[in-house]
């Protein structure tokens, strides 16, 4: 059974007020039109985990990350308990994300989740690599393309995978995105670059397996879910085993299951897991991804702030609900059991 924390909040659900904040993508401000694919989930979410906080007895209101969030929040506070921040973008575009908690904090309105520090940081993928190997986790050999016409490292060997730096949900990387020799690197960073507006990221292409590894809570008290192991049947290279977009977004179910891996090897993952947590700053939830070589060595590849934690359910694929479920945590109690973690974190 999972693991039950503690949680001192004296107010009753019947009197816990719960605003929760969602963003619809309607307008590409960068990037390509099916990028939009993966915004629109958030029209099956919402109204599940409206009806799951009623059921179990909250007072919920939602409220849309539009042009009138910073008014409409503070009309809003004082009179909200916690927001269960499920905004991925502001404004009704598909950027900005990082405003939420921002404004959130300058109100002082407690919130669900990562902190506007903790999501600058971790989206930026080269920023993140370098506290992460400050601190002695493995990660991937890389190097930063910002024109795409700097030298290619000596060090640097293909294949490779190219992905924009400040992105997530798979947002351009696509399975061209491995690539094998020069020509195919140059096209493709600069293609990325034009379409997403920042820069690039290559990174030496690890041949292996791909684990995910879900946290919730906060230190020192940090519940590290089973590790999930993401296959790939169907492809049609181990070129084509990587979460790509259209893994991800292309209309199929994720083939997700509890990895089988050795003992030694799930506490290795545990202990860099928790390890990153903290460096990067994360709060009440995270999801971190690595590959593991064909020795069975681990490279962490990205910190997750604020993972999906809709059902699985809806054709909807969600890692660390399915993680949750390893330990029989359902989707209800993944969101309560969040809740809860981010109101005792503003009661120390």
């Amino acid at each position: 059974m999972a693991r039950r924390f503690r949680y001192n909040n004296t107010k009753r659900r019947e009197t816990m007020k719960v605003l929760v904040l969602y963003n619809i993508a309607e307008r590409l401000e960068k990037g390509i039109l099916s990028d939009l694919i993966c915004e629109k989930e958030i029209t099956i979410i919402l109204p599940l985990v409206v009806k799951l906080l009623t059921d179990r007895g909250y007072q919920v209101e939602y409220l849309q990350t539009d042009f009138d969030l910073w008014e409409n929040l503070k009309i809003k506070k004082g009179g909200v308990d916690i927001v269960l921040n499920l905004a991925e973008a502001f404004g009704g575009g598909n950027t900005n994300e990082t405003v939420i908690p921002a404004m959130l904090e300058g109100l002082g309105i407690p919130f669900t989740g990562s902190s506007a520090h903790n999501m600058h940081l971790t989206l930026d993928k080269e920023k993140t690599k370098l506290i992460l190997v400050s601190y002695g986790i493995p990660c991937i050999d890389y190097q930063l393309f910002k024109t795409g016409a700097e030298d290619l490292k000596r060090d640097l060997s293909f294949p490779m995978i190219v992905k924009p730096v400040r992105e997530e949900a798979s947002i351009g990387i696509y399975y061209d995105s491995v690539v094998e020799n020069e020509h195919s690197l140059r096209k493709k960073v600069l293609d990325s670059i034009s379409r997403y507006h920042q820069p690039v990221m290559v990174e030496k292409f690890v041949f292996g397996r791909e684990i995910s590894v879900g946290i919730i809570g906060n230190p020192p008290n940090l519940k590290v879910f089973p590790p999930l192991e993401f296959l790939f049947e169907g492809a049609r290279s181990d070129l084509e085993k990587i979460r790509s977009y259209e893994y991800k977004w292309g209309g199929k179910k994720e083939q997700m299951f509890r990895a089988n891996l050795p003992e030694e090897t799930i506490e290795e993952l545990i202990g860099l897991s928790k390890k990153a947590f903290e460096a990067t700053d994360c709060r009440d939830y995270a999801r971190i991804d690595y590959r593991l070589d064909q020795k069975g060595n681990p490279f962490l590849l990205e910190v997750n702030y604020n993972p999906g934690i809709g059902p699985n359910t809806h054709g909807l694929n969600n890692t660390l609900t399915m993680m949750a479920s390893f330990e029989e945590m359902s989707f209800e109690d993944l969101i309560e059991t969040i809740i809860k973690i981010a109101l005792e974190r503003y009661q120390k």
